[in-house]
């Protein structure tokens, strides 16, 4: 079985595939690698997850799979109950309705107070809620999603006739439940679906006319009128203009009155429809070109898209993250070659960009998750979205599902496990926890309710059984930890919060696992008084620090609680500061003012003009004396200014500290806004601040050359931040690589040493070119291959006898012995961008590789590239080689130390040349290389000095 190409699916609730993958006829761009997994949200309904790495990035998928034939899966539109209620959250929605899985659906319209109204028509349980009669009446552009009462999956590009008629006149309707795109001068019609009330007259529309009409008769006809309420069992015209007259004259009190809605797809007979725009496959084909197109439908951008298999008895919904490191997300071209490798017949795009969100019942919970990352890092309010219900019956228990937080455990410590339950429906069942029967294979260990003590090493298997139901996790219990870290590098905590400390242990080969807070010796020092378990309170202002030990193996971390003020330091109430500014370059006047007032009484007004279009000059208000005093510890300022018209103009504080010396701060780039604006500005540069000087306008756009503003409630922020002395906390404890040692070579045919050198240097001076010849002369005499890596690797090699490997803008093998070096370029600050076909190239090489040792040498440490992720899935491929081949696999690579350090059984060691701190012509044997020795399938190096001596651990 090939190496990364083996793909896994395990028929049960869950499946996770890896994939690798040159590319396929239909997805462009290219895909590098994929992983997915699936599980059953309900019967009937299914959601995978695609991780997918392309030559333009990553792509995080999602897909959601309704069979429309299953008689236990209902689907509808979400929706407010009215349109003047406030938009809401997926999440929100799919909440309140009781859906077990949504996405959001039509672009929308934002109104005032939070409240807004989608795109075109929107069908609800059969209910018409709002349309427009002009949509898509020009032209076939925004395309809808409906499914019939027959349970069809329909696409249309929705039209409407809206009509009103009396006794002897028809009119044609505008919008039904929807405002007005004309000023209400054309003709619309409200229900209670909009809102109870109708809108009234106001100043922007003094003379509305609205004619109310219950049960098929007007009953009132209102004129320039304030709102009133919206007949139950009726509706609401509103017109103004000249439209408003022809209605005048056509509806008199008692007269009937008819409105209707004729539409295909007639709404009639649909269950449900929302809108989107551009239908992306149509009867299997992309259409060319598509219906709409704007250049944030041509970029790539997060996508909400659905879709239908051929039959139509398979509705797919798809969301696509994009506009962030780890998804890109996809064109609208990209989006329809998705829609057809999803085996849609077709397909269109909904609302996407920061309205793009999936959410999902969690397996075995009635809780619903969010499924997707939002580009905007929190959930965007819609208009509506497209709901999944379950309608089946609650049943017996029919499944178990295992859960843990982290498979890894460490010998004698703990770890808690979940049992839920779901029905035949896959609906969660709750599971009776004295119910459950717990047993491991393959290890010793213990249990205590669902926590589980590992008395052994090595790979088992934890089994619940709840009657004759049982599930199976598999469980790694490593061998006590040499090294711990925590979650944080430091704690600083305001007063009054908490924060929790997690501990992570790493075994002497890199393998790591969570440690629960009850598995830890906890101690801490200094005035820390409330900690328990991990869980720190932050209940007065204090420093110290926390240990946290297990076993002999202990980590430290430095906290620091502490309670920031924000004082007010003028109020201007009171006369404290004067105009000041070069006469021959500006004008004005500072005085106290009640014009404008954002806090008690007055507030300060700057008034100026500058006379000399050619400098930037300035208007200040200058405080009295030195200025206002800040005390020592002032973070940043924050004033409220009132501007009076926008223009480019800038506002500046000018600020003295402990040294006398000025630094200016801007606190407005440009008065871009018209009103109160608060503004705040760090001081973070200065060490000691003491005084605030002034506040002062710079003119930069000679056509703006006067204005007034208006300051209030000037204050300062106040940092209280008690810290501990870092030579108080003691060192982690650190782990101690065996490999790095001294060795007797012996020769043979698989025995050879050679040395790794690393520089990001181009030229060198006089002591560095004597330690470059040094070792160069002693490699030649003494190993049998070099290996330069850095950024500018090239540039330390000199007269090299011995073969040496360089690494430079381009990737590589070369076997020498038993041992294969695999030279990546990660010049681009990643292999993706130095060269998509460089991830291919790698896995090929790895499939076929022979030898007992691979060496990967590049550039720079994984942790350098610019996508985290893609350098944590080289540290996940190299990791699954080792341990489906049992090779040894070193990565050697420039750094700023010289340290090593192990990852699932692959050791990465850097080399820091002469960048190493200590490095000087004072201590030129601070400057090391690295020489490893080879003998078989036993590896040892050492840093030596570049005098080829004093081996150094």
């Amino acid at each position: 079985m090939k190496y990364l190409k083996k793909v896994l699916l395990i028929f049960l609730v869950t499946f996770f595939a890896v994939a690798i993958i040159s590319g396929t006829a239909v997805a462009q761009p290219k895909t590098l690698y994929e992983t997915s997994s699936q599980h059953t949200i309900t019967d009937g309904a299914t959601l995978e997850h695609i991780s997918r790495f392309t030559a333009d990035g990553w792509l995080n998928i999602n897909v959601l799979r309704i069979d429309t034939t299953n008689p236990n899966i209902k689907i509808d539109t979400l929706a407010n109950s009215q349109t003047t209620d406030r938009l809401s959250t997926v999440l929100t929605l799919a909440e309140e309705n009781g859906a077990v899985a949504a996405v959001n659906a039509s672009f929308f319209n934002p109104m005032d107070g939070g409240t807004g109204y989608p795109d075109g028509p929107i069908v609800r349980a059969g209910d018409l809620l709002a349309t427009s009669g002009w949509y898509n009446q020009n032209n076939d552009e925004m395309a809808s999603l409906s499914l019939d009462n027959a349970g069809r999956i329909l696409f249309n590009y929705w039209k409407n006739a809206l009509t009103l008629t009396s006794n002897n006149a028809s009119f044609a309707v505008s919008q039904y439940n929807q405002p007005s795109r004309q000023e209400y001068n054309d003709i619309t019609v409200l229900d209670n679906k909009w809102g109870p009330a109708t809108l009234g007259a106001s100043e922007k529309y003094p003379d509305l006319v609205e004619i109310l009409v219950s049960q098929g008769r007007v009953i009132e006809i209102r004129q320039a009128l304030p709102a009133a309420t919206i007949p139950a069992k009726g509706y609401v015209v509103i017109s103004r203009g000249e439209q408003a007259v022809d209605l005048l004259e056509s509806f008199k009190v008692g007269d009937p009155a008819k409105f209707t809605v004729t539409s295909n797809p007639d709404w009639s007979e649909l269950q449900m429809s929302a809108t989107g725009s551009s239908m992306l496959v149509k009867d299997g084909q992309i259409p060319e070109p598509f219906s709409l197109s704007t250049d944030s439908l041509n970029n790539k951008n997060p996508r909400t898209l659905v879709g239908s298999s051929e039959d139509g008895k398979q509705l797919i919904l798809v969301t696509v993250d994009g506009r962030q490191d780890n998804s890109v997300g996809l064109t609208q071209t990209e989006s329809a070659q998705l829609m057809q490798e999803l085996g849609a017949y077709n397909a269109l795009n909904f609302d996407g960009g920061g309205s793009t969100t999936m959410v999902s019942r969690k397996t075995g919970t009635a809780t619903l998750d969010i499924v997707n990352i939002p580009s905007e890092g929190s959930l965007r309010s819609v208009a509506n979205g497209i709901g999944v219900f379950s309608q089946a019956a609650s049943g017996s228990l029919a499944k178990l599902i295992l859960e843990t937080e982290d498979s890894n455990v460490f010998v004698h410590t703990s770890r808690k496990y979940t049992l839920k339950g779901v029905d035949s429906f896959a609906n969660p069942v709750e599971v009776n926890p004295e119910q459950i029967k717990w047993s491991v294979s393959g290890i010793e260990g213990r249990f205590r309710d669902n926590q589980f003590q590992p008395t052994s090493v090595g790979k088992g298997k934890i089994t619940a059984k709840v009657g004759k139901l049982t599930a199976e996790l598999d469980i790694l219990s490593l061998n006590s930890p040499v090294k711990l870290g925590l979650n944080l590098d430091k704690l600083d905590l305001p007063l009054g919060q908490s924060q929790t400390l997690q501990v992570t242990g790493y075994d002497q080969q890199g393998f790591k696992a969570k440690i629960q807070p009850e598995d830890v010796q906890w101690a801490v020092s200094g005035e820390i008084e409330d900690f328990k378990e991990g869980i720190l309170k932050a209940t007065t202002v204090s420093a110290g620090y926390i240990e946290a030990g297990v076993g002999n193996v202990n980590a430290y971390i430095a906290v620091s609680i502490y309670e920031d003020s924000t004082d007010t330091i003028y109020s201007f109430e009171d006369d404290q500061a004067s105009f000041q500014a070069n006469p021959q370059i500006a004008q004005g006047a500072f005085q106290l003012s009640t014009d404008q007032v954002q806090g008690g009484n007055t507030s300060g007004q700057l008034a100026y003009n500058f006379l000399d279009n050619q400098s930037s000059g300035e208007a200040s208000l200058v405080f009295q004396g030195t200025g206002l005093s800040l005390d020592s510890d002032t973070s940043h300022l924050a004033v409220w200014i009132y501007n009076t018209h926008e223009n480019s103009n800038r506002v500046f504080a000018e600020v003295l500290d402990d040294a006398g010396e000025k630094h200016q701060f801007e606190i407005a780039a440009k008065l871009d806004w018209i009103g109160w604006k608060s503004m705040e500005v760090s001081l973070e540069k200065i060490k000691t601040p003491t005084n605030l000087v002034r506040l002062y306008v710079q003119n930069t756009d000679p056509a703006e050359s006067w204005g007034k503003l208006y300051f209030d409630e000037l204050t300062a922020k106040v940092v209280n931040h008690p810290v501990i002395d870092q030579s108080e906390i003691p060192q982690d404890t650190s782990l101690q690589d065996d490999a790095n040692r001294t060795t007797d070579f012996i020769s043979g045919p698989e025995s050879f040493k050679f040395s790794v050198f690393a520089s990001r240097q181009e030229s060198y001076n006089t002591i560095e070119e004597q330690l470059l010849n040094k070792m160069t002369m002693y490699i030649n005499e003494n190993l049998d291959m070099a290996v330069y890596t850095g950024s500018q690797a090239a540039s330390a090699v000199r007269d090299m006898a011995k073969p040496a490997l360089i690494t430079e803008t381009k990737y590589k093998i070369h076997n020498y012995k038993n041992s294969s070096f695999i030279q990546l370029d990660i010049s681009q600050g990643g292999l993706r961008k130095s060269d998509p076909e460089q991830w291919l190239w790698l896995f090929e090489e790895l499939d076929h590789m022979t030898g007992s040792n691979a060496f990967v040498v590049m550039s720079d440490a994984p942790a350098t590239f610019i996508n985290a992720k893609e350098g944590d899935l080289l540290k996940d491929t190299l990791a699954e080689y080792r341990e489906k081949t049992g090779k040894n696999v070193w990565v050697l690579f420039q750094g700023d130390v010289n340290q090593s350090e192990l990852d699932r059984g692959v050791r990465y060691i850097s080399c820091a040349g002469f960048s190493i701190p200590d490095f000087s012509p004072e201590k030129p044997t601070a400057a090391k290389y690295l020489e490893v020795t080879v003998m078989g399938n036993d590896i040892t190096y050492e840093y030596k000095d570049l005098l080829g001596e004093s081996p150094s651990q």
